[in-house]
């Protein structure tokens, strides 16, 4: 039931795909710089834009364009993968994440769900020409 409630919230099913020629995965060190200034920007599988804040320490913000603003924590597992946790309910899933990136767009795939959302900023893009 999990996953289909984390499927209904993203709006997106995900096989075990490779990733996209291109794509470079942010794990560790390199998602702290990737977040560093910037915003995560997506929308709900009902729809409504969204935005992502993940501060260093492990702070995490999410704001919707309904009004919703929920605080939340981020930290990395033992792989350098992304776990997030908010205090209440969102309609974006929290668990850890392997992301990825593609220029300016953000994938976050867990085991049964991908979510797609866009790097407001350019710190991503100049941090993945050094």
């Amino acid at each position: 039931m999990k996953a289909s409630i984390i499927l209904l919230a993203f709006g997106v099913a995900v096989s075990a795909a490779a990733l996209p020629a291109g794509a470079d995965i942010l794990k560790g060190d390199r998602f702290i710089a990737a977040m560093k200034d910037n915003t995560v920007s997506g929308k709900t599988g009902d729809g409504t834009a969204y935005n992502e804040y993940f501060l260093p320490g492990g702070s995490a913000t999410y704001t919707d364009a309904a009004g919703a603003r929920v605080n939340g924590r981020w930290s990395l597992d033992s792989s350098g993968d992304v776990c997030v946790s908010w205090q209440r309910s969102v309609p974006i899933a929290e668990g850890c994440f392997r992301v990825t990136t593609d220029g300016r767009s953000v994938s976050w795939q867990q085991k049964s769900a991908q979510a797609d959302a866009t790097l407001r900023g350019s710190v991503t893009t100049t941090y993945l020409t050094r």
